[in-house]
């Protein structure tokens, strides 16, 4: 990718930033809820904007509150929750909405983010255990996998220390979530969620952009390096 078209069409506002934006705006109930006004806000975000499943006082996606998979991908639980997935989805999803444009990648990203809540919220309604699912970490996920097909030989600090390549990070998560949920680690992480983001990003990329994107990971000669 030309380094001056890159740079110049990153600076700009886009959907990235929007997405990011409106993440931080739907935290403030969480982060000033000792504050009565937010306190009321903090409940009705958690009560109606949560993947609720199996809950008997609030809404649920087992009861038909079908707008939850949405809204969940933008709430989260602490500030680290929120920070590791919007440092992400900046690190990783600019360069995509540079590459594949601004329509594209928010389509990317909302596809790949409702489809993976709806997965890992029916798996979760067939446990039949009550839990509530919030972040954006399954359409985070589809987006490092969208990015890691495009510059898979990037370079990038794991923990912000190990140098690793995109692909090998890719490589590695997948098989931490695939780990942890077949090991059923009771972390409070909804590793399913995770998962199927990979798989529906790689469904999208295959689908619509006519690319494998695993192949284009591992087994292209001709890779970009960002």
């Amino acid at each position: 990718m030309n380094g001056y078209y890159y740079e110049q069409n990153r600076s700009k506002l886009g959907a990235t930033e929007i997405l990011i934006i409106i993440n931080c705006i739907l935290f403030l109930p969480w982060f000033f809820r000792g504050f009565p006004l937010f306190r009321e806000l903090f409940r009705f975000t958690r009560y109606y904007l949560s993947l609720n499943i199996g809950f008997s006082d609030v809404p649920c996606f087992d009861r038909l509150a079908l707008w939850q998979p949405v809204t969940a991908m933008f709430m989260h639980g602490n500030v680290s929750h929120l920070f590791f997935n919007m440092y992400a989805l900046y690190i990783f999803g600019k360069p995509l909405e540079v590459r594949w444009g601004t329509a594209r990648f928010a389509s990317f990203y909302m596809t790949v983010g409702i489809l993976a809540n709806i997965a890992g919220g029916l798996i979760f309604i067939l446990t039949g255990r009550p839990l509530s699912l919030i972040g954006a970490s399954g359409a985070v996920y589809g987006v490092l996998l969208g990015y890691g097909s495009l510059y898979p030989d990037s370079r990038l600090l794991l923990f912000f220390i190990i140098p690793i390549k995109v692909k090998w990070c890719v490589l590695l998560y997948a098989a931490i979530e695939l780990l942890s949920e077949i090991g059923s680690v009771s972390d409070g992480v909804a590793h399913s969620v995770h998962l199927f983001g990979f798989l529906f990003a790689f469904l999208y990329i295959l689908i619509f952009m006519h690319r494998n994107a695993i192949h284009d990971m591992f087994f292209k000669d001709d890779v970009e390096i960002l």
